[in-house]
């Protein structure tokens, strides 16, 4: 072989060695980690980095990319590398290093997610990327058994009496207190009137405790009939849309005479097994009252009167 032949595959081999090294070996094509909040990417002069999405993307923002490489005269000052791009396609930019700096950031944005990419200079550059979809997160935390016990309402028939001291006497102990009513709700001057047949229930007032998960509803009740309407109080219940709650503690006359109101004070307090309902005041309340009558009283047997029927 004759000396330039023998010069001219020296010098491809040479060239085709520094064409290679330009791109990372092995890394060629690279698939982002969906996991990662920021996916880094590395570029170079030399090589026009294709990156695909999943989707059409929708807007392209970064400080230090730039669609015209002329614009690089107008950032020499900028210590932040100076990137070419072109969107080539609806779902693909190529993009190649003009001036070398700090990694360029860059937002994209497609039709359902948006992605973050950090551009870096590098000798050895990635040829083509493929984005995938971002890894669904999940707010679902973990809780223990005896957190789930914890959290539980602690039921006290104590407390809820003293709940509806408190809030019967706000007004008077709250200027003198005003600690005493931390975090509490409260609605004035409504007017949720129900009608079921001759008894007539209007809530005037809702106090709320959000701790506690306990709500107070102050009510009026008044027999428009002929007849005493006698019922059983702890029967009643409050109804927001199409769910009626039960009453953890009723405090009325078990019995309104024809034309008399009286004074009616409920209390909710979470649900079923200790569960927080998380009623907001701001709904649309009514009182559900019992049919009329009262459960028959029953009196445990006396040892005298067995004893006489033992005879």
């Amino acid at each position: 072989m004759n000396k330039p032949a023998l010069f001219f595959q020296l010098l491809l081999f040479v060239l085709a060695g520094e064409t290679f090294a330009q791109v990372q070996a092995g890394r060629e094509l690279v698939r982002l980690d969906p996991k990662n909040h920021v996916h880094d990417i590395a570029i170079n002069s030399n090589v026009a980095t294709t990156i695909t999405f999943p989707e059409k993307i929708s807007l392209l923002t970064g400080y230090g990319l730039v669609t015209d490489p002329g614009e690089v005269n107008q950032m020499t000052n900028s210590k932040v590398a100076i990137v070419h791009y072109e969107n080539v396609a609806g779902d693909t930019l190529v993009v190649r290093l003009i001036k070398p700096g700090e990694p360029c950031h860059a937002t994209v944005r497609t039709t359902r997610s948006i992605y973050l990419l950090r551009f870096n200079a590098a000798d050895e550059a990635n040829l083509a990327i493929l984005v995938s979809p971002p890894a669904q997160t999940s707010a679902a935390v973990e809780v223990s058994p005896d957190k789930v016990v914890d959290n539980r309402i602690k039921y006290s028939a104590e407390e809820l009496v003293g709940m509806l001291s408190k809030a019967r006497n706000r007004k008077a102990l709250q200027p003198l207190n005003p600690g005493l009513f931390n975090g509490w709700l409260e609605r004035n001057g409504l007017e949720m009137t129900t009608s079921q047949k001759d008894m007539v229930t209007t809530i005037y007032e809702i106090q709320r405790n959000p701790a506690k998960d306990l709500t107070v509803f102050r009510c009026w009740i008044t027999n428009n009939g002929a007849k005493p309407f006698e019922f059983e109080p702890m029967g009643t219940k409050i109804r927001v849309g199409g769910r009626s709650y039960d009453t953890q503690l009723v405090d009325c006359a078990n019995t309104i005479e024809p034309g008399q109101r009286q004074a009616l004070d409920i209390i909710l307090q979470g649900g079923p097994g200790g569960t927080r309902e998380g009623l907001s005041i701001q709904q649309d309340f009514r009182v559900e009252l019992p049919e009329p009558g009262r459960a028959p009283l029953l009196l445990p047997e006396l040892a005298g009167d067995a004893l006489l029927e033992g005879k």
